[in-house]
């Protein structure tokens, strides 16, 4: 049986290498190990499956020249068959960055786990920005208000 903290590095181990394969722009490595159910919350859509995740992808590519992602204040918890993993995230790379705070804000980030057969797989994704619920504009969260 693993101990608790080998769990939380093949957690870390597993989002690096999702994060190498972003930058190479790989969505088969991307999606390497997500469940037939897997589900994501993005910013702006839902994908429901890894088809339409990578169509989701497909379509962001263009607007990176080479996609790098950031992490902060990661906290995962691990047990021998689940894990979450929630941190603060961050892109950049992009082709034509927009003025003002958002390309250099963090979005809030959760991601689920499943052991499956000895190999994580990766169940749900949650990626978001904060919203003012009084102007319902964005809440951008810049480097020194995240913790």
């Amino acid at each position: 049986m693993a101990g608790e903290e080998d769990l939380k590095n093949e957690i870390r181990a597993s989002i690096k290498a999702w994060g190498d394969a972003l930058m190479r722009k790989d969505l088969d490595a991307m999606h390497r190990d997500y469940a037939a159910s897997y589900r994501l919350f993005d910013v702006k859509d839902t994908a429901n499956g890894v088809a339409e995740v990578k169509a989701l992808w497909e379509r962001c590519f263009p607007y990176f020249e080479k996609p790098v992602i950031e992490y902060k204040d990661m906290v995962i918890e691990a047990t021998e068959g689940m894990a979450v993993a929630h941190f603060y995230c961050r892109m950049s790379g992009l082709v034509d960055a927009p003025e003002g705070d958002m390309p250099r804000s963090w979005l809030r980030g959760t991601v689920c786990f499943r052991k499956d057969r000895g190999v994580w797989t990766c169940i749900h994704e949650h990626i978001s920005f904060p919203v003012n619920c009084e102007t319902g504009e964005i809440a951008f969260i810049l480097d020194d208000e995240a913790a």
